[in-house]
């Protein structure tokens, strides 16, 4: 096992090296393990046009036919490794209750004797929908997330907790954000709670009172035509926004939102939603984009420490494939994974390592270059609502 030591040893070394930086994670939609909502998914992106997108440890078998398992301890190893050889600090991961399938992920970091080498935080979501008998227990497995070791603080060690979509019996749980933050007190951790919405400086007059520290976003919905579009977007109307009302925020930066794969093929969860009656969305995003937008990022977060003040950067996402926003390496015919999107935010994050290094230390050609599933491969770690 990952001792506590050693996981503040390399926290430790981690932070002397990536101090001279904002620090950037991502966010993680953990649909890819097994169950419901990964048969969704599969139906999603099961047509040709769409598999692409898919996770690189996905399985094509047909023309409109694929299988997704992420649920091995082996997959969560090599995410790590891929996401450290990157330069990402952390993960964000939407939180679940215990029991439902897309907790799975975030179970299996938490076991891996590599996860020291991304550290990792929560973004409250569903887990605060549970009945009433189950959220004491709910409430207190969060708090004591908050205390493992490899959690993502700022300012000082506050954890970093995140907040996006938070809903009870219709509603803002005020009651139980309350009792969560008390029982977080009383834990003897102070947390940085950053609201997660739409419009930067109304979501802060408007929930600050709640006791949200400062406020952020989940992404970024658009009908342009261009991922550039996108980006300028998300520039304007979040990060101007945010520093022309002077109020606490942690920038978003988007790698894409196409939910074409969702209007060809409904969600159970999203059947109504106003993006069916949509005819355009952004373009794919090239890697040399997205690594031009979180450049643009890294520099606004340092041109404006007032506002920047937890000094962190969130991207959106790791693995929203089938809406568009991804890091996460995806499937390629050949079996070889692809991490264009990786490889160039590393550039930006890790510039002092050169492609040579990169590709070793993440080792995405041990799954072979034969047939079409690279989960079939012998791998070689490195050692809603759903929404």
């Amino acid at each position: 096992m990952f001792t506590g030591a050693m996981l503040m040893l390399v926290s430790c070394c981690l932070a002397q090296e990536r101090q001279s930086r904002p620090i950037v994670g991502a966010i993680r939609w953990d649909a890819w393990t097994g169950g419901e909502i990964t048969a969704q998914v599969e139906r999603t992106l099961g047509p040709r046009k769409y598999q692409s997108r898919l996770p690189w440890f996905a399985e094509v078998k047909g023309d409109s036919q694929v299988h997704i398992d992420g649920s091995s301890q082996e997959i969560m190893d090599q995410e790590i490794a891929y996401a450290a050889t990157a330069g990402l600090d952390y993960w964000a991961f939407l939180l679940y209750p215990e029991s439902n399938s897309m907790s799975q992920s975030l179970q299996r970091y938490l076991r891996s004797a590599v996860r020291g080498k991304v550290r990792f935080c929560v973004i409250l979501h569903n887990s605060f929908g549970v009945p009433e008998e189950q959220w004491p227990k709910e409430r207190d497995r969060v708090v004591a997330l908050l205390k493992e070791g490899g959690y993502q603080t700022v300012l000082d060690g506050r954890p970093l907790v995140f907040a996006f979509g938070v809903r009870f019996r219709g509603g803002f749980p005020a009651e139980r954000f309350t009792d969560f933050r008390r029982a977080a007190h009383e834990a003897g951790v102070n947390p940085y709670y950053v609201f997660m919405g739409w419009n930067p400086a109304a979501d802060f007059r408007n929930e600050s009172a709640k006791g949200f520290d400062a406020v952020s976003a989940y992404a970024y919905g658009s009908a342009d035509a261009t991922f550039s579009d996108l980006c300028r977007g998300v520039e304007t109307r979040y990060w101007q926004n945010a520093a022309a009302a002077k109020v606490p925020y942690v920038p978003l930066v988007t790698t894409g939102w196409d939910k074409q794969p969702r209007k060809d093929n409904p969600v159970l969860w999203e059947k109504g939603d106003s993006y069916h009656q949509q005819n355009v969305f952004p373009s794919a995003a090239t890697p040399a984009e997205i690594a031009a937008h979180l450049q643009r990022a890294l520099a606004f977060v340092q041109k404006n420490p007032g506002v920047c003040v937890a000094n962190a950067i969130i991207i959106y996402a790791w693995n929203e494939h089938d809406e568009g926003g991804w890091l996460e390496p995806t499937w390629t015919a050949n079996g070889r994974s692809n991490t264009e999107r990786l490889d160039a935010i590393a550039r930006i994050l890790k510039p002092d390592t050169n492609t040579a290094q990169r590709a070793d230390a993440a080792n995405p050609h041990a799954f072979g270059t034969s047939g079409t599933s690279a989960a079939e491969q012998p791998r070689m770690p490195e050692a809603s609502g759903m929404r």
